[in-house]
């Protein structure tokens, strides 16, 4: 008998236990899941590939001696910075091209005294050959009156084509002469060139990035002395996959290339929007890439050698916009929640496309202005009560 009692007494207070638990499931799924919406709105999506290059510079020069001889000085260490036209960067010693323009402007001063020399033969040449034709016209006419013997009047005549003879002579050496100052000046102006060359100054703007000789040392013309890095201007390069390579369009594709660089354990990031300039005409076949190329400003961050992150843009649309985490994956397949006019999650199957800056493009299910939600998405099912905050 006591046992039948406390067999009831376990059954009554099971089934209490049972009602309560189940009154509970009740209360939770009638209360009101608090949400945050947002509309969907219109945004500019792109599809990009990353990869990292590196800068060089578009003015770079190995400056190298010009004429032969020690070299004098060195006037720039590695790190310095040079102006074009105006920074000198080294000199050879000038002592042997020096005495050849001391010798060149002698003669030249010779050749000139000759000109002069040669035009004063063709005056005097000039001033015999007309008295000579005087005379030879006055004999002809004294001839043909009798009044002179034919070998007179033949004398005349030779003297006259004599004098005709050397007024060209005179000419013909006032021409040589005049040559012979072209030659002289055409060697003097080489002459001085080769001693202007012995100072030699920076091709472009940019930073020495090389000191390759030292004073005292001989060098030859062509000797490479200095290198010289551009900084006004740079290359961008990389390398994409050839799946990429009809995707490039010169001058029309553009590209971000962001650049790090930082001065006693600060860093920055140099960054900046072109468009590639050229792609190589033929993909490597063995690597299966081909270069591009683009052109950045110089910066303290965007220096020759640094490394540079690319961010080529293949393709860019205007589509529907959602936060990347309003978009979750349910047995349904791919779904967002709408909030209901009647208070109440909407499950809405979509197809995204692009994924951009943390957004999703949303190709079908959803237009602009629908209110998405996008905080407490992921305890919701369809119909399930939610309270917009």
């Amino acid at each position: 008998m006591k046992l039948e009692i406390l067999s009831l007494l376990s059954l009554a207070l099971l089934a209490g236990c049972s009602q309560s638990g189940g009154e509970k499931a009740r209360t939770l799924a009638d209360e009101a899941l608090p949400v945050r919406t947002i509309a969907v709105t219109n945004a500019i999506f792109e599809r990009s590939v990353s990869v990292q290059g590196s800068l060089e510079s578009v003015d770079s020069a190995i400056v190298s001696a010009r004429i032969p001889g020690p070299l004098l000085r060195v006037c720039v260490d590695l790190g310095d910075v040079v102006k074009a036209g105006e920074t000198t960067l080294f000199e050879v010693d000038p002592v042997t091209v020096s005495n050849q323009v001391v010798i060149a402007r002698e003669t030249a001063a010779t050749a000139r005294a000759r000109v002069a020399v040669a035009e004063a033969n063709v005056a005097k040449a000039g001033a015999v050959a007309k008295k000579a034709a005087r005379d030879a016209e006055r004999f002809g006419r004294l001839h043909a009156e009798g009044r002179v013997s034919d070998n007179e009047w033949e004398r005349a005549e030779t003297q006259r084509e004599t004098a005709q003879a050397d007024e060209a002579v005179a000419a013909a050496s006032l021409r040589l002469a005049r040559q012979q100052v072209s030659q002289a000046e055409a060697q003097l102006s080489i002459a001085e060139r080769q001693l202007s060359d012995a100072t030699v100054r920076a091709p472009c703007d940019g930073v020495v990035s090389a000191r390759l000789r030292e004073p005292g040392e001989m060098v030859g013309a062509g000797t490479p002395v200095v290198k010289v890095n551009g900084t006004a201007q740079l290359k961008a390069l990389a390398f994409l996959p050839a799946r990429h390579f009809a995707e490039i369009v010169p001058g029309e594709t553009e590209v971000e290339i962001s650049t790090r660089g930082g001065e006693r354990g600060a860093s920055s990031t140099s960054e900046s929007r072109t468009v590639i300039a050229a792609k190589s005409p033929a993909i490597d076949e063995r690597l299966r890439v081909f270069e591009i190329k683009a052109l950045v400003d110089g910066s303290a961050e965007a220096a020759p050698g640094a490394m540079a992150d690319f961010r080529v843009v293949l393709e860019r649309r205007e589509g529907v916009s959602v936060p990347q985490e309003a978009v979750l994956s349910r047995a349904a397949g791919t779904v967002v929640f709408l909030a209901g006019a009647d208070g109440t999650a909407k499950e809405t199957p979509v197809t995204v496309g692009l994924r951009d800056g943390g957004r999703a493009e949303i190709l079908s299910g959803l237009r602009p202005g629908d209110p998405v939600i996008v905080q407490g998405q992921t305890q919701l099912y369809d119909s399930r009560k939610i309270a917009v905050r």
